[in-house]
């Protein structure tokens, strides 16, 4: 039983240093920015299904990302962050099975924007102070290799726009071709994952680069139609990916 207080004892002081540690080097928190490219895993059947009905790959709707946020020091090696999030990427495709009476593809635009407000921890397993002096009085900020994970709502929205083929039993080839706009919204759970590292270029500023995973799914109203010819049911429409980001940060 003693020796049991007496290692929580060492621990409790070890989480006084570190938290002492943040304090006395008067740096408590950074606010960061960053931008970089989003990579959508357009893992769900509609995706595929987008595949295979038009001139469409998942990887074409890769396009930039950034967002901005606070990180508050818990101790020398522990944060907390809040950070906000945009994403936007859009493509054209063409049908894959028809052409109209001209002969032209037949082209619609597809347009997926992710806005997800995340919560999160950090962890620097080698601190992001060192102590250097006899006494231990003079602080060194050094390189802060990072890993973390975070839980979140992210606002998204789907949209397709342009030409599509549909069934009409009234015209002789048994299809035409039409304009249509179909939308769709929602807030959805994420979670996600990342790791990076922080450069130290000044008193105040960071560098960083970071890489990050990603993962949120949402149903696709029934009004939604996943092809030109036909309503399904609502699917699962994949919003997760990978990001690689580069920023900055200043701490106060």
């Amino acid at each position: 039983m003693r020796r049991f207080v007496f290692l929580v004892a060492i621990a409790l002081v070890a989480c006084a240093s570190n938290a002492a540690l943040a304090r006395d080097n008067g740096r408590n928190g950074a606010f960061n920015f960053r931008m970089g490219g989003y990579f959508p895993t357009t893992d769900s059947d509609f995706f595929k299904e987008q595949e295979n009905a038009y001139t469409f790959d998942g990887s074409d709707l890769n396009g930039v990302t950034g967002g901005m946020g606070y990180t508050a020091t818990l101790n020398n090696y522990v944060e907390f962050d809040v950070n906000a999030d945009f994403f936007y990427g859009s493509t054209r495709s063409a049908d894959a099975d028809f052409e109209d009476q001209n002969g032209d593809l037949i082209l619609h635009d597809s347009r997926l924007t992710v806005i997800p407000l995340t919560v999160g921890f950090r962890v620097l397993p080698l601190g992001r102070y060192g102590r250097r002096g006899q006494d231990g009085r003079h602080y060194v900020r050094r390189p802060a290799p990072y890993l973390g994970a975070g839980v979140g709502m992210a606002y998204w929205q789907y949209e397709e726009e342009g030409d599509f083929v549909f069934a009409d039993p009234t015209d002789p080839s048994g299809f035409v071709v039409d304009y249509d706009r179909v939308l769709d919204s929602g807030l959805e759970f994420e979670t996600h994952v990342q790791a990076g590292i922080d450069f130290p270029i000044g008193p105040d500023w960071n560098l960083t680069l970071e890489a990050r995973r990603s993962w949120a799914e949402a149903n696709l109203s029934e009004a939604f139609p996943s092809t030109a010819i036909s309503v399904t049911d609502p699917r699962k429409l994949d919003l997760g990916g990978y990001s690689l980001l580069f920023g900055a940060s200043v701490q106060f």
